[in-house]
């Protein structure tokens, strides 16, 4: 594993220099923006706790993370078992496996940025959301029902695809949508409070993931025949739940008006005003 180890390490210091460099053209720009302010212009408002305590009352802020929360741990633990999955049911070694599982990436990086710029033209997020949780309970359901029946790399191979364009779907519409939804001066926060529930997530459903996974093969101490089956129907489990958050939000959309259907591009004498919970959010 020296070299994998090593390439991604390079990655990383990449990053980190990417990082610094930022910083100081960020703090450039906002030595610019502090000069162009007029004299008498508000000065912005200084973050409090309570800000947190609005944001943690919010409904249509939990509504997002949780949709978060569900679709993430639906697609990032599944990639920890995606290959091993496929030599159980298909009989593959393993670079034979992960030759196939590599797609999803691939699908993903190739559709987000068409599916970014369809949403900021066309508009439809929420209906995104909603597609995008579909598509992940169908794959799911491929991998735990059809494909140990009908053991297929041409099966294997659409389902992976599908959840591509799922794992798709669903971020370039949810991030988008947290500023249409949220105040302003919450964003930042309420954009860290979303990872924060997310990481929780993504900390605990391994483990219940790896518990199912345990007690479905009691006995079995050969990893390449484990049965995925009841592992594949709790990621789709979680996709159904995801699901469900996904329509409750674009119905509190046609209720509310928050603009999540609507493109992200508008001119700029277009008013936006957004009601949530009783409060008016301009």
């Amino acid at each position: 594993v020296v070299v994998p180890v090593a390439f991604c390490t390079a990655l990383l210091c990449i990053g980190l220099i990417c990082f610094i460099i930022f910083t100081f053209i960020d703090r450039a720009f906002d030595k610019q923006l502090d000069a162009a302010k007029l004299p008498d212009a508000p000065a912005e408002e200084e973050f409090k706790l309570s800000d947190v305590k609005n944001i943690f009352s919010s409904k249509l802020f939990w509504i997002v993370a949780m949709l978060c929360v569900l679709y993430y741990s639906a697609i990032f633990p599944f990639q920890r078992y995606a290959a091993n999955m496929l030599q159980c049911n298909l009989g593959i070694d393993a670079t034979t496996a992960s030759d196939i599982f590599r797609w999803f990436p691939i699908g993903a990086a190739a559709l987000t940025p068409l599916l970014g710029i369809y949403l900021d033209v066309k508009g439809k997020g929420a209906t995104m959301l909603i597609v995008g949780a579909v598509l992940m309970i169908m794959c799911h359901c491929t991998f735990a029902l059809l494909l140990p029946a009908f053991p297929s790399k041409a099966l294997a191979f659409s389902a992976i695809i599908v959840l591509g364009i799922s794992f798709s779907l669903v971020p370039a519409a949810l991030w988008p949508s947290v500023p249409k939804i949220m105040d302003e001066r919450f964003l930042g926060s309420a954009y860290s409070l979303i990872f924060w529930v997310q990481n929780i997530g993504l900390c605990l459903f391994p483990i219940l993931i790896g518990k199912v996974l345990t007690a479905s093969n009691p006995g079995v101490d050969n990893p390449m025949e484990y049965n995925y089956t009841n592992p594949m129907l709790l990621f789709a489990s979680l996709g159904v739940l995801a699901l469900f958050f996904g329509i409750w939000l674009k119905v509190l959309d046609s209720k509310k008006h928050y603009g999540l259907e609507k493109p992200n591009i508008v001119s700029n004498t277009e008013e936006k005003v957004f009601e949530s919970e009783g409060e008016t959010f301009e």
